[in-house]
């Protein structure tokens, strides 16, 4: 956050050059070198110890196959690690050095203040997505890069990272047809209209996306067919959205968003990271009914808020005024994460933090298991099962 007020005050491209590579290098450290910390270093543990080597899969093609549900390149990537002699930890590294360096880099191109970015996707995105979606991190990560290439107008650049992000995550696929309407300056009127109606189907809870999900991922095949079942059928995924806190902060956003949205729009990639955001709300109203299904491709979207936050505070030319939209928006992004900086119970997989290398410096039982442990029955309570 010190680092970010100083980019307030040093807008200048030095400081971007000298400390957005430095707090880029934090978040790697962070994610990359955590150790039985988060949500899902253990699914990725026992997945890890049954990948073949690289070499074996060119041998044998066949074996790509043998990891229903994981996409090539995550595949291809995992197994490569492991022929040249890397553990489960080397694969966080590498996914986090990824991650980070193609944030980084596209935000520096977004914004003036690529690194209040960084602190917003810190605080809404970094611990969901480097630390449990790692495989869809590396997807968003790509795709976000890749929007640098749509006001320019270079497709063949901006397919083609789009295809590799869908060799990590194949929801990524979404973003392909949207190339030719995110640069699209829409009324204001319209954007208004859009989310005050899913507001409004929200709070009526008036019941429609399912019948929808469920008979368009029977037409895509059986393997969808079943996701669907289970994401529509099991308490766990099929809980809805409810009125809360959230519902009241993401109208006031929108409305902060749609107030400076000619200002936004004026601005180069304004309008592609304005309509982003603008579908990260339609999904978070209309399909209040499938909350991981809506999250899962919400992320694609909702990324683009690390950009616009920037962009607001960058339309305010009095210091005063700059410090207080940076405040209020700090504290709109802590409150996403909040239960893991205030280490609430629910928060146990991320609280104590524990080091990579201070383990192999310091060995020791680790307390990540049953962290994770309590965690995940804080979640399944918060599911309501």
């Amino acid at each position: 956050m010190l680092l970010s007020v100083g980019n307030l005050i040093f807008p200048d491209k030095l400081y971007r050059q000298i400390v957005l590579p430095l707090t880029t290098v934090m978040l790697i450290a962070i994610a990359g070198l955590r150790y039985e910390t988060g949500g899902d270093w253990y699914n990725y543990t026992t997945l890890f110890r049954n990948f073949p080597n690289i070499t074996d899969i060119i041998a044998h093609p066949r074996l790509m196959f043998a990891f229903a549900g994981l996409e090539e390149g995550f595949v291809v990537l995992a197994s490569t690690i492991r022929w040249l002699g890397g553990s489960v930890q080397t694969l966080f590294l590498v996914i986090a050095i990824i991650n980070l360096t193609l944030i980084g880099t596209a935000l520096y191109k977004y914004t003036k203040y690529p690194v209040f970015g960084l602190l917003c996707y810190y605080c809404i995105l970094y611990f969901n997505l480097e630390m449990i979606y790692i495989r869809q991190a590396t997807a968003v990560a790509l795709c976000f890069y890749a929007l640098q290439y749509i006001q320019p107008k270079r497709v063949g650049k901006y397919m083609l990272m789009v295809v590799l992000a869908c060799l990590f995550h194949r929801v990524a696929v979404v973003m392909i047809p949207l190339y030719f309407f995110l640069d699209k300056r829409l009324p204001q009127w319209l954007y208004l209209t859009i989310i005050g109606l899913g507001a409004l189907v929200m709070l009526a809870g008036f019941p429609w996306i399912t019948k929808i999900f469920i008979t368009v991922s029977g037409w895509l095949g059986q393997e969808y067919a079943n996701r669907a079942e289970m994401y529509t059928e099991m308490d766990i995924f099929a809980a809805h959205r409810t009125l809360s806190i959230g519902f009241v902060l993401n109208l006031l956003i929108f409305g902060c968003v749609v107030w400076f949205k000619d200002k936004i729009d004026a601005m180069k990639h304004g309008t592609v990271h304005l309509n982003m955001f603008f579908l990260s709300l339609v999904l978070y109203y209309y399909c209040y009914e499938l909350v991981e299904v809506s999250n899962r491709f919400r992320l694609f979207f909702l990324i683009s808020i690390i950009v616009i936050m920037p962009l607001i505070v960058e339309n305010f030319f009095h210091w005063f005024n700059k410090a207080i939209a940076f405040a209020i928006m700090t504290a709109y992004c802590f409150s996403f994460s909040m239960h893991i900086f205030l280490e609430y119970p629910k928060a146990a997989a991320y609280n104590p933090y524990q080091n990579y290398i201070d383990f192999k410096l310091h060995p020791r039982p680790s307390s990540g298991p049953d962290r994770l442990k309590k965690s995940i029955e804080y979640f399944h309570k918060d599911r309501g099962e």
